[in-house]
C-alpha cells in the first residue's frame, strides 16, 4: 500500500505518471521502442511512450496456454492501458493578469475537481514548459 502511495505522490502530472510507469516496466524487462523505427518481429515485452501516454505489450509465442486460458493467454498477446490524466488547475492561454497591484496567473479547472479536498492545500506548479522562439 505504501508503494502505491509513493508512486501517486511522485506523479503530480500525466507526464510524471508515465515516466514512473515506464521506469517500472523497464525494470521489469520491457524494452522501450522508438516510434520512428520498425518494431521487432520477435516475441518479447515492449513499450512505447510519448508525452503523457504509454502503451506496453507482451508477446510470448512459445508459451503453452494453461487449461481454461482466456483468448489473450491462448494467443500469447496482452495489452494493458490506463488513463493518466488527473483533475487539476491548468494555466489559461493568456494567463498573465494584474489586479490591485498584484501580478497573478489565470487558471482554469481541468477534469472533475473535488474542490473541498483542495481548500486546505498549498498550490504548486508541475508539468511541462514550452517556449516559442520568435
Amino acid at each position: 500500500m505504501l508503494e502505491i502511495l509513493s508512486d501517486i505522490e511522485a506523479s503530480p502530472t500525466p507526464y510524471h505518471a508515465v515516466a514512473r510507469a515506464r521506469a517500472l516496466l523497464v525494470e521489469g524487462g520491457f524494452v522501450p521502442l522508438d516510434l520512428g523505427a520498425a518494431f521487432p518481429g520477435s516475441p518479447g515485452r515492449y513499450l512505447i511512450d510519448r508525452g503523457g501516454a504509454l502503451v506496453a505489450w507482451s508477446t510470448d509465442a512459445g508459451r503453452t496456454p494453461r487449461a481454461g486460458a482466456s483468448t489473450a493467454e491462448h494467443f500469447g498477446f496482452c495489452v494493458v492501458g490506463a488513463h493518466t490524466d488527473s483533475p487539476n488547475l491548468r494555466l489559461r492561454a493568456n494567463a498573465a493578469l494584474a489586479s490591485a497591484g498584484w501580478e497573478q496567473v489565470g487558471v482554469e479547472v481541468y477534469g472533475g475537481a473535488l474542490y473541498n479536498s483542495w481548500l486546505d492545500r498549498d498550490l504548486g506548479l508541475a508539468g511541462r514548459v514550452m517556449v516559442r522562439q520568435a
